[in-house]
């Protein structure tokens, strides 16, 4: 069996999310100083904030909502597809009845909700 060569297989692989991939992407805004004012703040633009911005423009489309991000909207992990979607908001059943088993029921119906939500949309 041959040597594997990461290297050399990811050669021309693009670090570019997915979605942002395209000649149409918006460029991005300035970065933020001074006094801003907002309905909603949200710190993280990963996929969870993201998420959590899109629901919320959704919701209230004449909100003014604020993302914060240190690096790169979308990036890391969050550009990439990591190979699953899971419903877990715990990592695992057996993990959230370790660590809240009072509260875990509701996670694993909160979990179902927000995976339809993510097929949904």
């Amino acid at each position: 069996m041959g040597s594997l060569n990461i290297t050399g297989a990811l050669k021309s692989a693009s670090t570019t999310p997915f979605w942002l991939d395209t000649t149409d992407r918006p460029a991005p805004e300035p970065a933020l100083r001074g006094h801003e004012d907002a309905d909603l703040v949200i710190v993280g633009g990963g996929f969870t904030g993201l998420w959590t911005a899109l629901q919320a423009i959704e919701d209230a489309p004449t909100s003014r909502i604020v993302l914060l991000e240190g690096t790169e909207i979308g990036w890391a992990a969050s550009g990439r597809n990591g190979g699953f979607c899971s419903a877990s908001l715990t990592h695992g059943e057996e993990n959230g009845d370790h660590h809240l088993p009072g509260e875990n029921e509701r996670l694993i119906e909160l979990g179902l909700e927000n995976l339809d939500g993510i097929q949904e949309t």
